[in-house]
């Protein structure tokens, strides 16, 4: 299971920190512990709530222990604005988050998770083409990003540039085959070419891959809707909602 999908599954937004994630798991968990609800779905509604958790719990651990290397090895001032950078990110106040973001990387212009961060900023104020020249820069650094490729393409999406998206979801889809959710923007891309039979095969290789990945299941029986194929396209949006609740 991915990062993304725990964040789903716990109904919290991505970059959640620690505590926010724990008081929704713990709300979820009394709902659905099978004390409370013997129903073999609720069992199993359980079960994926805690798996959630505990990647999102030994995610925060990796995150953190890399962030006291990184404070372990480099100037305190730059660790400071980084430091300054992610607490207004945390916020939503972006613009001010990107002014710190540039502090640090100006001082460690090779740490690339400082210009993945601020082309984020970039990205969540719609500034798509500001938040390009930051990913290609992390490409410069690092041409092996998944990050970097992956949100590289969502910004080309955005901007309508799709057959530059489509290489950018490629360029991440061979660093990683097996990540559900770049296979899930391939084919959102796809349909918005209308190339509806390839965007159907990038569905079905998210949700094969990932088979609780519910934006999948609703993308893909959407696109087999519009395909004329009623029955496999309500199957699917049903397994979607089923997966939400």
């Amino acid at each position: 299971m991915n990062v993304s999908k725990c964040y789903e599954i716990l109904g919290v937004e991505p970059g959640s920190s620690l505590k926010e994630i724990k008081n929704a798991y713990r709300k979820l968990a009394l709902k659905y512990h099978p004390d409370k609800n013997s129903a073999e779905k609720d069992d199993k509604q359980f079960k994926l709530i805690a798996d959630a958790y505990q990647i999102l719990r030994n995610h925060h651990k990796s995150v953190a222990t890399l962030h006291k290397k990184f404070a372990d090895l480099y100037p305190e001032d730059a660790v400071s604005w980084y430091d300054q950078a992610e607490a207004l990110f945390a916020k939503r106040k972006y613009d001010e988050a990107i002014v710190y973001y540039d502090k640090a990387a100006e001082k460690l212009p090779r740490y690339v998770n400082a210009w993945l961060k601020k082309g984020d900023c970039f990205s969540n104020l719609k500034r798509y083409e500001e938040a390009l020249v930051c990913y290609d820069k992390v490409l410069e650094i690092d041409s092996k990003s998944l990050s970097a490729w992956n949100l590289k393409g969502v910004c080309l999406s955005d901007l309508g540039r799709y057959d530059e998206a489509l290489e950018s979801f490629g360029r991440a889809i061979t660093l990683n085959p097996k990540h559900a959710a770049v296979w899930n923007l391939n084919g959102v891309c796809l349909y918005n070419m209308k190339r509806h039979d390839e965007a159907l095969e990038s569905f079905d290789k998210a949700t094969s891959l990932d088979p609780g990945f519910a934006n999948a299941w609703y993308n893909k029986g959407n696109i087999l809707l519009k395909l004329g194929r009623k029955n496999e396209g309500d199957k699917c949006i049903k397994q979607a909602k089923k997966l939400r609740q």
